[in-house]
């Protein structure tokens, strides 16, 4: 089984991706959970949730407030990304540069929110 796909409920639909360092299984060194609910074209309500980047989960509000009220575009989801980025602090559990996955918060919430965008 390569995914699985169940009906979003409410209008809602979510991603989550992950960077590690192998393919098959391996704890993320980032982790990337986007949820919206669409009214329409429009984003509802959204949520951003980083993994990796402390000693558990955490949801950044701000990113998902950038995305409220009008449709995704490239401006808020560059706007979100950057909220994700400022609160992002890597922990020192890898070998993979702090600064380099910090950046890729950035890289990561872009590419969960296009995601998202295109399936709508």
């Amino acid at each position: 089984m390569v995914d699985v796909r169940l009906p979003a409920p409410n209008g809602w639909d979510a991603v989550y991706h992950k960077l590690r360092r192998r393919g098959a299984f391996d704890f993320p060194v980032l982790g990337v959970a986007a949820w919206v609910q669409w009214n329409g074209k429009n984003v509802a309500a959204a949520r951003i949730v980083l993994g990796g980047v402390a000693s558990y989960p955490q949801e950044v509000p701000e990113a998902g407030a950038a995305l409220q009220g009008a449709p995704l575009s490239d401006e808020s989801i560059a706007a979100a990304a950057e909220a994700a980025y400022r609160p992002s602090k890597p922990m020192d559990n890898t070998d993979f540069d702090l600064s380099w996955r910090k950046q890729m918060t950035r890289v990561y919430v872009k590419r969960a929110l296009d995601e998202l965008r295109a399936r709508h």
